[in-house]
C-alpha cells in the first residue's frame, strides 16, 4: 500500500486537488468582471472584439477561449469550468515536471492564487501558472527548441499586461545570451534560431496591437502624474505603505498582498548575493507590478499573488544553471531565505483558507444571480430594464437572465450587455433622461429601473440615488425588490418598477 501511494502520489494530489476545486465552483456566484468577459465573448463578432480591447485594456487570448462556448450557447457555468480546467493543466504539470521536492509542490499548489483564485474566478489570470510553468519546462532545452520556448513567452505576455514586465525581461535574456553564443552556433541552427525570434516578435505585436488607444480611455491613467512620478511612487511610495500595514491592519486582502511583497524583497535581497542577474530580473518584473499597480489598476490580492510564480520561474530555471552556487550564503542566510519562501507560500495558504471559510462558502460573492433570478420569476417577458451611468455592475446581473428582457443605458440613448467603457459610461443620469420615456418608448413596453448600491458604487452614486428618491416620491417609481447587502464585493442591487403614465 505504501509503495502504492509513493508511486502514484502525484495522481493522488492531483485528484484531490482537482476535485477540491470544482467543488468550491459550486459556492461561487459570478461577478461583473467576470461576466464582462463571457458577455463580450457571447456578443461581439471578431472586429467589434479587437474594437473592445481599446476599453478593456486586456489581451485578446481570453476572450477567443471563451468564444466558441459563448457563441454556440453552452451555459455561463462554462466559463468558471474553463478556467478551473485551464489551471489544472499547471498544476499536473507543476507536479510532473517541477524540480523541486514532493512537499514544497504541494504547498505551492495549496497557495491562495492555485486553491481558490484561478480555478474558481473566472479570469485571465488563470492563464498565468500554465504559461510559466511551461516556460520553467521549456527553458531548458530552449536553445535546441527555441520555437516552444518563445512560444511560451508569448502565451505569458496574452495573460494580462502586469506579466508584460516580466516577458520584456525573460525576452531580452533570451536574446542576450543568443548573441553570447552566435558564434558557436551551426548556420542550421542560426536559421532556426531568428525564424523563431520572427514568429514571436511577430505574435507579440498582433497581441499588442488590439490594446492600441486603450491608455487614453483609462481616467485614471490620464491623472496619474508623468511616468517619472509613477516610478518614483512604485519604487519609494509602496514600501512604507506596504510596512504601515503590517503594524495598523486594514482589511485582508490589503495585509496579504502587503506581506507578499514585503516577503519578495528579502527574497530579493539574499537571492543578489546568489546570482545577481536573476535578483535583478526578478526585481524589474516586480517593479513593473508595482508600477502598473501604482499608475493604471491598484493592487488586489489576486493581481500581487502572481509575484509567486515570478519566484517559482527564476528558482526552477537557476536549477539548471551551473552559476548557481548555494554555497554563496552561509548556514543563517539559508534559515532565513528559507523561512521568507515558507512563509510566502503559508501566507497564501493561509489567507486563502480563511477567505474561502469566512466570505465564499457563507456568502455571496455577488448579487448579480440573486437580482437576476428576481427578474427571471418575476418581470414580463419583452420588458425592457433602465439602467443609469457605469452600467459595468449592471453586466453581473445579464448573463443569468433566461427570459427576454432587454437592459438600456438611459445616459447613453442604447441598449447593451457588456459595458462600453467610453465617456457615455462616465455620464450621470437627468430628469430630462427620465421625461423622454414616453417618447422613447411609447409602444407599450414593460419599464423597470435597476440601481446598484453599496461601497462598489463610487461613481455617481449619490446623483443617481437623489433622482430615484424624487422620482418613488413622484409615484413614477415603485420599489420590487432588493438583493441583501452581504456580497463580498458590496454590492446590492434594487429594482423598480416605471409608472410612464405619471411622468
Amino acid at each position: 500500500m505504501k509503495n502504492w501511494i509513493k508511486d502514484y502520489k502525484e495522481l493522488i494530489v492531483f485528484l484531490l486537488y482537482a476535485g477540491l476545486t470544482f467543488s468550491l465552483l459550486s459556492f461561487h456566484e459570478n461577478w461583473r468582471d467576470e461576466a464582462q468577459a463571457w458577455l463580450i465573448a457571447r456578443d461581439c463578432t471578431i472586429p467589434e472584439l479587437i474594437g473592445a480591447m481599446k476599453y478593456e485594456g486586456h489581451f485578446l487570448l481570453w476572450y477567443l477561449i471563451l468564444m466558441p462556448f459563448a457563441k454556440v450557447g453552452f451555459p455561463y457555468f462554462t466559463t468558471n469550468i474553463i478556467s478551473w480546467f485551464i489551471t489544472c493543466i499547471a498544476v499536473w504539470l507543476l507536479l510532473r515536471k517541477a524540480p523541486f521536492s514532493f512537499d514544497k509542490k504541494v504547498l505551492i499548489i495549496c497557495t491562495f492564487p492555485l486553491l481558490y483564485l484561478f480555478p474558481v474566478i473566472s479570469r485571465c489570470y488563470c492563464l498565468i501558472p500554465l504559461a510559466v510553468v511551461l516556460m520553467s519546462i521549456f527553458y531548458k532545452d530552449r536553445k535546441e527548441k527555441p520555437l516552444r520556448y518563445l512560444l511560451s513567452v508569448v502565451l505569458l505576455l496574452n495573460t494580462h499586461v502586469i506579466m508584460a514586465g516580466m516577458v520584456a525581461v525573460v525576452f531580452i535574456d533570451y536574446i542576450i545570451g543568443l548573441i553570447k553564443r552566435w558564434k558557436d552556433l551551426r548556420n542550421h541552427e542560426k536559421q532556426k534560431t531568428i525564424v523563431s525570434i520572427i514568429i514571436a516578435v511577430i505574435l507579440m505585436l498582433i497581441s499588442i496591437y488590439p490594446l492600441l488607444g486603450c491608455l487614453a480611455t483609462n481616467k485614471e491613467i490620464q491623472s496619474g502624474g508623468n511616468i517619472t512620478a509613477q516610478i518614483s511612487q512604485a519604487v519609494f511610495h509602496y514600501p512604507f505603505v506596504l510596512l504601515k500595514g503590517l503594524f495598523f491592519l486594514a482589511d485582508l486582502n490589503v495585509v496579504l498582498y502587503r506581506f507578499i511583497l514585503i516577503i519578495t524583497m528579502i527574497v530579493l535581497f539574499f537571492e543578489l548575493r546568489v546570482n545577481p542577474l536573476s535578483c535583478f530580473e526578478m526585481f524589474l518584473c516586480v517593479l513593473w507590478q508595482c508600477l502598473i499597480y501604482s499608475s493604471i489598476i491598484g493592487p488586489t490580492f489576486q493581481r500581487t499573488s502572481t509575484i509567486i510564480f515570478i519566484l517559482m520561474y527564476f528558482k526552477w530555471i537557476n536549477t539548471y544553471k551551473i552559476s548557481y552556487f548555494e554555497n554563496d550564503l552561509n548556514a543563517v542566510q539559508k534559515r532565513i531565505r528559507r523561512l521568507c519562501l515558507v512563509s510566502l507560500v503559508m501566507i497564501n495558504i493561509a489567507g486563502g483558507l480563511i477567505f474561502i471559510k469566512n466570505f465564499e462558502l457563507p456568502k455571496n460573492f455577488s448579487n448579480g444571480y440573486d437580482m437576476a433570478r428576481y427578474a427571471n420569476d418575476n418581470l414580463h417577458n419583452n420588458s425592457i430594464v433602465l439602467c443609469g451611468s457605469h452600467v459595468e455592475f449592471i453586466s453581473s446581473i445579464i448573463p443569468y437572465i433566461k427570459r427576454d428582457i432587454r437592459f438600456y443605458q438611459l445616459p447613453g440613448k442604447r441598449y447593451f450587455s457588456y459595458t462600453i467603457w467610453d465617456h457615455v459610461n462616465k455620464n450621470n443620469i437627468s430628469l430630462q433622461d427620465i421625461k423622454e420615456l414616453p417618447v422613447a418608448f411609447h409602444n407599450g413596453e414593460k419599464l423597470y429601473y435597476i440601481f446598484c448600491t453599496g461601497k462598489s458604487y463610487y461613481y455617481g452614486g449619490n446623483e443617481e440615488k437623489s433622482l430615484i428618491d424624487k422620482l418613488q416620491k413622484d409615484n413614477i417609481l415603485k420599489k420590487l425588490y432588493n438583493t441583501n447587502n452581504t456580497s463580498i464585493i458590496s454590492e446590492n442591487f434594487v429594482i423598480y418598477e416605471v409608472n410612464v403614465n405619471k411622468i
